[in-house]
């Protein structure tokens, strides 16, 4: 059989899984990528290459938070933080939930979106839980807007940082072009939640409860939470830095996980319950197939499928935008970005405004919304989600409140892209 065609149905096969399976999504993935890679259906897909197949960045990054984040949430920091917010806020909740979003949306533009989403999810699943509400709706809406605020920086996302290396374009340059966007963004998702989202009487009722409580009384181990928070803040200041230290942020969490597992007297063996196993193996797999995929050079087809409207300025305009959109909300961002980029970069050298490199990273961001594969973080969030509140959502769930949420930011960045180009 065909080499390509063997990948593709592996892949579709894949997909099929994640959409619609009722087995762990994790299990198949991993085990369709090993199959791929034990019949070596493409050249480079082997042990010895894995290091360029896999991203160990990302998993690297995902494990050290992950200890990092567990220690602390044993302290009661995570309450801390939390029942504080609801007595600044005098128990109003839709000040308080905004005061999140925006605390996200700033966040999330000068870290990564990824350390952003696991720092929110358990002051947000503690605020919730206590106000007995279902938690899905407003833990998607801090994924969206997560994605939201990365979008305005260059350092915001890792699709951003792809985009940036390719196309040249400085910090300013993604600050001054894409940060209005991501402020009108945020205004429109944001309301129309408000809008939509009714919360009964009994649960703002519970939420003011907390307003009694004293948060130093939620401090379990004082001496552990001062040694947790110290190397905590000193990763976070690295985090900031890394681009002028030349450091992985991969090594940087895993250096400071291993000095507080260190200074704490633990070993990896007591904190393995609070690593997300599930979520690191599915993504090996995902690694593995995107790399079969861009090796047989399907990515590149996409790309040449969007030079064939280049004729006429409002239609590529348009299939631009919607193209990024899907490409990157089914494809992943950065494999999507780091194929579609080049022929961007094409493009514009042969005289197509510097704009389009604009027009194709707010579609892209904004795509990365639309489904959980959009991005590592939407992901990350909601194996977070399950773990600590037992809900899930599957890829139509998503999809469903994705689409609900997001059509009207597309329609508008399609006509903003419109103005710009």
């Amino acid at each position: 059989m065909n080499e390509a065609l063997l990948v593709i149905i592996f892949a579709i096969l894949a997909y099929y899984f994640i959409i619609f399976g009722k087995i762990a999504k994790s299990v198949i993935t991993l085990l369709i990528a090993l199959f791929l890679m034990a019949i070596r259906v493409v050249e480079g897909l082997e042990l010895k290459n894995i290091g360029e197949v896999v991203d160990f960045n990302t998993l690297g990054l995902l494990f050290g938070m992950m200890i990092i984040v567990h220690i602390l949430k044993g302290t009661g920091f995570f309450e801390y933080l939390a029942i504080s917010a609801v007595k600044i806020s005098k128990g109003r909740f839709w000040l308080l939930f905004g005061f999140l979003m925006v605390l996200t949306a700033v966040t999330s533009a000068f870290l990564d979106n990824l350390i952003t989403i696991i720092l929110l999810s358990p002051i947000l699943f503690l605020i919730l839980d206590t106000m007995e509400v279902n938690p899905v709706p407003f833990f998607l809406m801090a994924i969206f807007i997560d994605n939201i605020g990365g979008m305005s920086t260059l350092i915001g996302s890792p699709l951003n940082i792809v985009l940036g290396s390719i196309s040249g374009l400085s910090f300013n340059d993604f600050l001054k072009n894409m940060g209005p966007v991501a402020v009108l963004m945020f205004i429109i998702v944001f309301f129309l939640f408000r809008r939509y989202t009714k919360l009964e009487e009994k649960s703002l009722e519970k939420l003011k409860n907390l307003e009694n409580v004293d948060p130093t009384r939620s401090i379990t181990d004082p001496v552990v939470l001062k040694k947790s928070l110290f190397v905590f803040l000193s990763t976070l200041v690295l985090f900031g830095l890394h681009s002028v230290i030349e450091v992985e942020l991969s090594l940087i969490a895993l250096i400071a996980a291993c000095v507080l597992l260190l200074i704490l007297g633990k070993d990896f063996e007591k904190v393995s319950e609070g690593i997300d196993w599930d979520t690191l193996f599915f993504y090996v797999g995902l690694f593995i197939i995107s790399y079969s995929l861009e090796q047989i050079g399907a990515m590149e087809a996409l790309a040449n499928f969007l030079k064939m409207f280049s004729f006429n300025r409002y239609l590529f305009i348009f299939v631009v935008v919607w193209f990024s959109i899907f490409a990157n909300a089914f494809l992943s961002a950065v494999p999507a970005t780091l194929i579609l980029a080049p022929t961007l970069k094409i493009l514009v050298s042969q005289g197509f405004p510097t704009s389009l490199w604009w027009v194709y990273a707010i579609g892209a961001n904004l795509g990365t919304n639309l489904t959980p594969l959009g991005a590592v973080q939407n992901i990350v969030g909601l194996s977070l989600l399950e773990k600590y509140t037992g809900h899930t959502v599957n890829f139509k769930e998503f999809l469903k409140t994705a689409w609900s949420y997001m059509f009207i930011p597309f329609v508008v960045a399609t006509l903003y892209s419109f103005i710009i180009f």
